[in-house]
């Protein structure tokens, strides 16, 4: 696999002009901002990536004053969330979109994209609200939990399937409120 380093998107993007087609991964190795070292920003190299049919996976340390991104060439499975689409489309009305991102970007707006088409800030689910309103314990502890926190078990709960899925999960995450327990992804099982 390769490794570049980029300290602005101008690298990254001459590396994957060069290399989209013939590569399927690469690392790249970014400055973290305390060091005041030129890098680009996570939005601008996954801007990039989009332009040419490649998505980010993961983020790793690599020290106190690196960290390094990778990056892989998307294949014809591969979903896209509601959120890069609407960066795909972004990038092609600014025209920086290329044939080969323009291609997976066509492929995604066929699909079923990852996120099952929950929104991004969802609202509580009315069988939550429902739940929660007859548990006033469970209630205020949830009404304390920060709003990404909140957002993230709404979601949980809405990707949920099938409608015994949902109704599991709500009742999880009103027994985990009662107790003030915000692990959204522990034993599902010890909760009838």
């Amino acid at each position: 696999m390769k490794t570049i380093t980029a300290f602005n998107r101008i690298d990254f993007r001459k590396w994957l002009v060069t290399n989209h087609d013939k590569e399927d991964k690469v690392l790249v190795i970014v400055y973290k901002k305390h060091t005041g070292k030129s890098s680009p920003s996570h939005r601008e190299l996954m801007e990039e990536a989009i332009c040419f049919g490649w998505i980010d996976t993961t983020l790793k340390k690599l020290d106190e004053e690196r960290y390094i991104r990778t990056f892989s060439r998307r294949n014809k499975n591969s979903k896209w969330s509601d959120n890069t689409l609407g960066y795909g489309k972004q990038l092609i009305e600014r025209g920086k979109m290329t044939p080969s991102g323009l291609k997976f970007y066509k492929e995604g707006l066929m699909k079923p994209t990852h996120d099952f088409g929950i929104p991004k800030n969802p609202d509580i689910p009315v069988e939550l609200k429902k739940a929660l309103d007859k548990n006033k314990k469970a209630k205020d502890n949830f009404e304390k939990y920060s709003a990404s926190l909140k957002k993230v078990f709404y979601r949980w709960i809405l990707r949920g399937k099938r409608e015994e899925t949902r109704i599991k999960r709500i009742k999880i995450t009103v027994e985990k409120a009662k107790v003030g327990n915000k692990d959204v992804f522990g034993k599902e099982e010890k909760i009838n």
